[in-house]
């Protein structure tokens, strides 16, 4: 595989991992430096967010991906997915959100670790 098929299957683990709770596939896919900003523009470091996932305050419960945009620059690169998901984020209750990841990503001893997210609607 290239780096952008590489990358686009790391996107699609992110979001199983996500629902199935994956905690190893998340310890492996997310940098340890990893930030995620969600809408609201509350921040969650690799473990909280991993944390929120396992203990529910993130719940998913499917995605459809609608579009998933890949740019490669050396050992950087960058993603634009937007997906329709199936959660209830902090207790909020389970509906349909379409959203939309910017993510960051980094080629560190040969494998690329997402760096960080942004979350947005579209």
């Amino acid at each position: 595989m290239n780096d952008i098929e590489i990358i686009t299957e790391l996107y699609k683990r992110l979001c199983d991992a996500s629902i199935n709770k994956d905690i190893e596939a998340l310890q492996e896919i997310l940098a340890d430096d990893y930030i995620l900003i969600h809408m609201t523009g509350m921040r969650q470091s690799k473990q909280d967010y991993i944390s929120s996932v396992i203990n529910g305050e993130l719940k998913y419960y499917e995605s459809i991906h609608e579009s998933i945009e890949v740019s490669v620059d050396g050992d950087k690169a960058s993603v634009i997915g937007k997906t329709k998901t199936l959660a209830s984020p902090f207790g909020t209750s389970k509906s349909w959100w379409r959203l939309r990841q910017d993510l960051k990503l980094e080629k560190r001893a040969d494998k690329w670790v997402i760096v960080s997210s942004k979350a947005s609607m579209y």
